[in-house]
């Protein structure tokens, strides 16, 4: 059987909360509410949720300033959006954050509760999706890897690593420390960041660097899409603040380079 989705429930109004938390849980999901933006915050910086179902219009901390956090602590988050009323701005503003849906308060509750779960089916899509590709890209990368055993067992202890200010990569036991401490990096994070490290300072386009990282050809725009969630994670792991990147910058609309890390 599989594990209940969790589902972290925002609204300053108990009435609602207490609704929605019945409604949610009686078709079988986890809800853990919070009655305003920042004890939602401090949940999300506690525990990992599938969907994040928030009021817009709330005292102090607004519904788009949780999803803004949520977006920075779980990039893979889904987020549907109550509203009492829906304004164009707003609906902008979601679509750059990936909000799923925007329900009002007054939808009936099967059509709540069957965007709920649309919103959850999409995810889990969306992270096999990524799953799939890791998978894909580490097969490539370990072909490359066994077709050039014998130049690289013959290479210098110098060609085993690369050093980029204070980042330090191991192609051979694919491991990043940054000041000595070891990073733990997916195997397409790994490749990704050894790519940019590789030509530090110089811009890799969007589809360079799937090419490089997983190993196959795609168009500018899917390549983007493909690499920018493996980009925010690899921020998250590297930056001091990942919300002001200093090391993995973007030239917009084309791609990324690395800047010296740790100068």
């Amino acid at each position: 059987m599989s594990q209940p989705s969790r589902i972290l429930l925002v609204d300053d109004e108990v009435n609602i909360r207490l609704t929605l938390s019945a409604l949610l849980q009686r078709a079988g999901h986890d809800v853990t509410p919070a009655e305003n933006g920042e004890d939602a915050v401090k949940l999300l910086e506690q525990q990992s949720f599938d969907l994040l179902l928030v009021d817009l219009k709330m005292p102090g901390m607004g519904g788009m300033d949780v999803v803004a956090a949520a977006r920075q602590r779980q990039s893979d988050l889904a987020i549907i959006v109550l509203t009492g009323h829906g304004s164009l701005e707003t609906a902008i503003e979601g679509l750059h954050q990936g909000v799923f849906d925007y329900l009002l308060k007054t939808t009936e509750p099967g059509r709540v509760i069957e965007r709920v779960e649309a919103a959850i089916a999409e995810r889990t899509q969306q992270l096999r999706q990524r799953a799939l590709l890791d998978v894909v890209g580490t097969a490539v990368q370990e072909l490359r890897s066994s077709s050039s055993s014998d130049s690289e067992s013959s290479a210098g202890s110098s060609e085993r690593s690369i050093t980029v200010g204070a980042l330090q990569l191991d192609t051979w036991r694919q491991e990043a420390t940054l000041n000595n401490r070891t990073l733990s990096l997916t195997p397409t994070e790994f490749r990704l960041l050894l790519c940019l490290a590789e030509h530090a300072g110089t811009m890799l386009s969007y589809a360079q660097l799937v090419r490089c990282a997983q190993g196959y050809d795609a168009a500018e725009l899917e390549a983007g899409e493909l690499i920018k969630p493996h980009i925010h994670h690899l921020r998250q792991k590297l930056e001091p603040d990942p919300s002001t990147p200093r090391y993995i910058l973007n030239v917009r609309g084309k791609g990324y380079l690395l800047s010296p890390v740790g100068e």
